[in-house]
């Protein structure tokens, strides 16, 4: 090589390095911003799926929820209709008095209240309370007979308050 030759390879030298430069770099410039991009939407996406499997859990509770509503709604619908009218509560307390009489228990005092709530239902009945004398035998006969009457009885207590003497406190309810 002569020396003309030599000088203007010295002369282009440093475009071959700047070109080798530019390609070595060239990528982390292009790249690095897609790179940073695709994090941003991976965490994106990683809070989409989190809130996605909440969302779905929430729906799977809600229609459990909803199916156990529908199901209260029928047993209240069903409770209802067991439920007499406020015109047959003379039947049911005489109901209540001869079945009394026939398991030997003597009915010595009763007392009534009415009131529009029982507990947290909205469903009125009358409060009674029944001063009783019989033996253990006939409470519990009398106690039977009340758990098996057609219109609902709910009984609240029974107190033994002397020998042969109770205090029987039920609900009796109606519409």
């Amino acid at each position: 090589m002569n020396p003309n030759e030599m000088a203007k390879l010295k002369d282009k030298a440093p475009m071959p390095l700047l070109l080798l430069m530019i390609l070595f770099f060239l990528p982390s410039f292009l790249l690095e911003p897609e790179a940073d991009s695709l994090k941003a939407s991976t965490q994106k996406f990683d809070a989409s799926l989190k809130k996605a499997r909440v969302v779905r859990q929430q729906r799977e509770k809600f229609v459990q929820q909803s199916a156990r509503l529908e199901r209260l709604k029928q047993l209240n619908g069903q409770l209802f209709e067991l439920i007499p009218q406020e015109t047959a509560l003379p039947e049911m307390i005489d109901k209540l008095h001869s079945t009394a009489a026939a398991c030997a228990v003597v009915v010595e005092d009763v007392r009534y209240s009415f009131s529009r709530n029982y507990e947290k239902l909205g469903v009125p009945g009358y409060d009674i309370s029944m001063r009783l004398s019989a033996a253990y035998n006939g409470v519990r006969q009398l106690l039977a007979e009340l758990e098996t009457m057609p219109t609902p009885v709910l009984i609240k207590e029974v107190v033994l308050t002397e020998e042969k003497r109770y205090v029987l406190s039920l609900r009796l309810l109606v519409k």
